[in-house]
């Protein structure tokens, strides 16, 4: 496969991953939560008081925005004294993600929440393994009982009275769902996992995942590339979104718009369609926009 180099919509969508991944997980700047352009210009004060700890290319970002000063001090007394309005493109881009904006403001956002590599450089590599593969997480059951632990005290048994029969039969009803749907994981999960005889040196796309192939083989008419166990065994294509991503999968599936057409997929790596592309982590906005189809 080619040497890939990122787009700046590539980094634009890495970046807004990750604000997505703190802000859900870890949020430490809550003025980023419900950004104004007046928050973000105290952020970036802030961030001018760090000094000698700004890299080269953080100054390259602040220089961006107000020209380039002798230092830190420098960078500071300028944001202080100028207006806010400079940021309010990036509060434009947390309200509608698909609108264009100038690499600056995503410069920026990588600065604010401290993303690496940063700034954008159309140099950067086009990475195709980010994290470690993620399992998606055993299926969830839901049940009609409220959140929380029900209080014993607050339905006390009277004297000679018995439990009530028809809460032990719903118990073991949902412990009983539980461990089918534990056993059902679990053989999905040696049903993804593929088999080396150790002649297979190619794989090829098989409608939803990558199988395993000898070079020679060439009973299908599939591209054969050089086989990646880590995709092999992990990279599959989800064939029922809507049934099978919450919010809780933002961050930890990829998605391809490939000639109109959404997929998503178990991890990421090059789009099988079309490998001189890669597959992105996807977002709260390509979740509410193809999945629920939320319209802003």
């Amino acid at each position: 496969m080619k040497n890939l180099k990122m787009s700046e919509s590539e980094y634009k969508e890495l970046v807004l991953a990750e604000y997505d991944r703190q802000m859900k997980n870890e949020p430490s700047l809550s003025a980023l939560l419900v950004p104004t352009p007046a928050k973000i210009k105290s952020l970036v004060i802030m961030i001018c008081e760090q000094g000698s700890k700004l890299s080269t290319g953080d100054e390259k970002i602040l220089e961006s925005f107000v020209g380039k000063k002798d230092n830190a001090a420098g960078y500071r007394k300028a944001f202080s004294t100028g207006k806010a309005d400079p940021f309010r493109p990036l509060v434009n881009l947390f309200d509608d993600r698909s609108i264009k904006t100038n690499i600056r403001n995503i410069d920026l956002l990588a600065l604010l929440i401290g993303f690496k590599p940063r700034p954008y450089h159309p140099s950067l590599p086009a990475t195709i393994t980010f994290d470690p593969p993620i399992k998606p997480a055993p299926p969830e059951i839901v049940t009609d009982e409220p959140p929380g632990n029900p209080d014993p005290s607050e339905n006390p048994v009277e004297p000679g009275e018995e439990p009530t029969k028809g809460k032990s039969y719903k118990f073991l009803w949902i412990i009983a769902a539980v461990i089918i749907a534990g056993m059902s994981w679990y053989l999905i999960s040696k049903k993804m996992e593929k088999h080396y005889t150790g002649k297979e040196g190619c794989m090829i796309w098989d409608d939803d995942h990558y199988e395993p192939i000898e070079c020679k083989d060439r009973s299908s008419d599939a591209p054969h590339y050089p086989i990646n166990q880590e995709l092999v065994d992990h990279f599959k294509r989800i064939s029922e979104p809507k049934k099978t991503l919450t919010y809780q999968s933002v961050g930890k599936v990829w998605y391809s718009n490939y000639k109109g057409s959404v997929q998503f997929y178990t991890d990421s790596g090059p789009n099988p369609l079309d490998t001189n592309l890669r597959v992105l982590p996807m977002t709260t906005h390509i979740f509410e926009k193809y999945v629920l189809h939320i319209k802003n």
